[in-house]
């Protein structure tokens, strides 16, 4: 039953995508620029990847807990403690260590992590494209709630595990199709059932050729990325293979082959990789409502926020029963910040600085509590938004709601008490 106390907190809230730099925040409702994405130039032939950087690369994954929630082929799953993905499917599977009525609860609320892109034949993506990705994550997949997190990595070490996971030498590139054909063919297919490509216009969503089964098209949906990576992400030969039958490519793929014939696949991956694209849109960032008149308890602060979905990352072990989490113990390249969330006495208590020296998680930063900066973040890291010098809260999960944020906001203002139990 350790497991299952650990676990709850993640599981009362919301539990995902993939974002930003360090620049000046821009404001909500900034014109996007109108300028269109020329086609990328030709990139250099990947070769063989070093060996002794595919060694180092895959202690980086262990390091780096990349394990936690992805399937990884030569990687071994971690404990269940730290299995964040496992946890979620062993639930939803009822196989759980937990009583009845706990697994019905869990299982209601439950709402991320239950599908998780598994890491195998990766050899698929182009190596250049995993060693920039995996520093500076954005969402690519738009329908899955949780998204990559961003984490602490030098590229150096992004180089690492980019060649541990891509280490061959790219194929030959096939004989470029017919874009315009390509195009129709992506309408045709049906691919729009499951894919969106932002940044040219609309697909039309018709149905596949073949109807697929309901958890296949669900799955898919749920899985599916934005095209308008895929000239970024993936190898141009490996796109038509994966095109042609995703599976015959990976295994475990959640796409389905459509029947699509070589040729076919080379019109539809020219479209892929040559079509113009417009910026992708920023979001809006919604502002912060203002303070709210009435008292605010810590209770409710907890209730809403901290113990809904803060302390699966930020609690102390020995109060949890389990694993900490990467907020309190380190993990994803960050250190140890020793940040409690699961008492209101490990809230005042603070967090470890990058010198191991504790600091108030009040005290102003980008002229809000430290605590509230950091929620906010999530907001403009999610619409695509620069975000100065703060890590977005939750890593890499959706924001929590303005409506929650001013709640704390007014707690701090009211002196962050503790109030009545």
């Amino acid at each position: 039953m350790r497991r299952g106390l650990l676990i709850v907190a993640l599981l009362l809230g919301a539990c995902e995508s993939e974002a930003p730099s360090t620049q000046e925040a821009a404001e909500p409702g900034d014109a996007v620029p109108a300028t269109v994405e020329a086609p990328p130039p030709e990139r250099a032939v990947e070769v063989v990847a070093d060996a002794t950087a595919i060694e180092h690369g895959q202690a980086l994954v262990s390091q780096y807990q990349c394990n936690r929630c992805h399937d990884i082929a030569g990687v071994e799953p971690p404990e269940l403690d730290y299995d964040c993905a496992g946890c979620h499917q062993q639930i939803l599977a009822g196989t759980f260590e937990a009583t009845a009525e706990e697994l019905a609860q869990w299982q209601g609320r439950l709402q991320s992590l239950d599908e998780v892109p598994s890491l195998t034949h990766t050899d698929r993506f182009s190596r250049a494209w995993v060693a920039s990705f995996l520093p500076d994550a954005h969402d690519v997949r738009p329908n899955l709630s949780a998204s990559m997190p961003r984490f602490a990595m030098p590229p150096a070490d992004a180089e690492a595990i980019a060649a541990f996971l891509v280490p061959t030498a790219e194929p030959p590139a096939p004989k470029r199709g017919d874009a315009e054909r390509g195009r129709a063919l992506l309408e045709s297919k049906g691919c729009a059932s499951c894919h969106r490509m932002t940044g040219v216009p609309s697909l039309a969503a018709r149905p596949t050729p073949e109807p697929l089964a309901a958890d296949v098209l669900a799955l898919g949906q749920k899985m599916a990325p934005d095209l308008r990576f895929a000239r970024d992400r993936m190898r141009p030969a490996s796109l038509v293979a994966w095109i042609v039958d995703p599976k015959a490519v990976k295994p475990d793929a959640s796409m389905p082959a459509l029947g699509v014939t070589h040729s076919e696949a080379a019109d539809i991956a020219a479209y892929l990789l040559e079509a113009e694209l417009q910026p992708a849109p920023l979001g809006q960032v919604p502002v912060l409502p203002p303070v709210l008149e009435r008292a605010v308890t810590y209770a409710e602060v907890h209730e809403r926020i901290f113990g809904k979905i803060c302390r699966h990352c930020h609690s102390d072990p020995n109060v949890v029963i389990g694993d900490g989490g990467p907020g309190y113990d380190g993990g994803f390249g960050f250190p140890k910040r020793a940040f409690d969330l699961s008492t209101y006495e490990g809230l005042r208590s603070g967090s470890l600085d990058d010198h191991g020296k504790r600091r108030s998680v009040f005290k102003d930063v980008n002229g809000q509590p430290r605590i509230v900066a950091h929620l906010l973040a999530r907001h403009a890291e999610v619409a695509g938004q620069p975000v100065d010098g703060v890590r977005g809260m939750p890593l890499g999960l959706p924001p929590i709601p303005m409506d929650d944020i001013v709640l704390l906001k007014t707690w701090i203002e009211q002196g962050r008490k503790k109030g009545p139990a």
